[in-house]
């Protein structure tokens, strides 16, 4: 979690972005102190972003959400998990689109919201539910209060939809496998943009699988490092086992360093 010094312009700056205007154009939130980070966590808590994917699916089965979060971040992860849920299956099953762009991080929101990935990650999740939104029955509602934002912001929600309908890195159109044959130029374009979206999966594929790798290697470590002296042995002793103990911690913790020079090396 970021300094509150340095997360707070962030946070105010974040509120008045076009995609969380747009959201406030569809519901009418109220807040018990108004202020942008009680705004902020009624989006992230995901119980007014669930109504809305209801509202504009309302033929979907949906599981029951936490009504009350109260900043638990596990009832928090369960709401986000069920919205993306719905929201992925609408883009598939009602839009015959699938989402390739990567889907919103739930851990991150769920657990860091107040910091500056956790942002980017709520970018995300409002950029596909305006996808959803500009694309169902209830489309001219939706863009109807869109009309009502000043210009700028009007223009910039209309640059977002157009990312989320006409940018094949996003979101690719799955009309065209039953609809026959495509053009040769349409076809180059999609044969690239799907050989882009095969290398980015298989880069994906190979971190996480390298992810559950340290995973598994931290939790052994953990399971198999004795936490207390064993039977015979002082708590001031000097035995192999405890160097050794004290020899697995010191490379445990190099390992984490290293991890964490890597991560920011990927981010620069």
């Amino acid at each position: 979690m970021m300094d509150s010094e340095v997360f707070t312009p962030l946070l105010e700056d974040f509120m008045l972005t076009p995609l969380v205007s747009w959201v406030k154009t569809v519901i009418h939130q109220t807040t018990s102190d108004g202020s942008k980070l009680s705004e902020y966590i009624a989006l992230v808590d995901g119980i007014y972003l669930n109504e809305i994917m209801l509202e504009i699916n309302p033929m979907a089965t949906v599981q029951r959400t936490n009504k009350k979060v109260n900043n638990d971040p596990s009832l928090r992860i369960q709401n986000l998990s069920i919205l993306i849920g719905q929201i992925k299956a609408y883009y598939q099953e009602s839009l015959q689109q699938l989402v390739m762009m990567s889907l919103p991080n739930v851990l991150v929101i769920g657990r860091n919201p107040l910091s500056e990935q956790g942002l980017e990650e709520v970018q995300k999740l409002l950029l596909l539910l305006l996808g959803c939104a500009v694309q169902c029955e209830r489309k001219e509602e939706y863009i109807e209060r869109i009309q009502t934002l000043d210009f700028d912001t009007k223009a910039a929600i209309a640059a977002h939809i157009q990312e989320v309908t006409h940018n094949q890195e996003k979101v690719v159109d799955l009309q065209w496998l039953e609809g026959g044959e495509l053009p040769t130029e349409d076809l180059d374009g999609l044969t690239r943009s799907l050989a882009f979206h095969l290398k980015r999966l298989v880069d994906e594929r190979d971190t996480q699988f390298e992810t559950i790798v340290d995973l598994t290697q931290e939790r052994d470590f953990v399971q198999l490092s004795p936490l207390v002296p064993g039977p015979g042995m002082s708590p001031g002793g000097d035995s192999p086992s405890m160097r050794r103990t004290e020899s697995r911690q010191h490379l445990s913790v190099e390992l984490a360093d290293a991890k964490a020079k890597i991560r920011r090396l990927r981010q620069e």
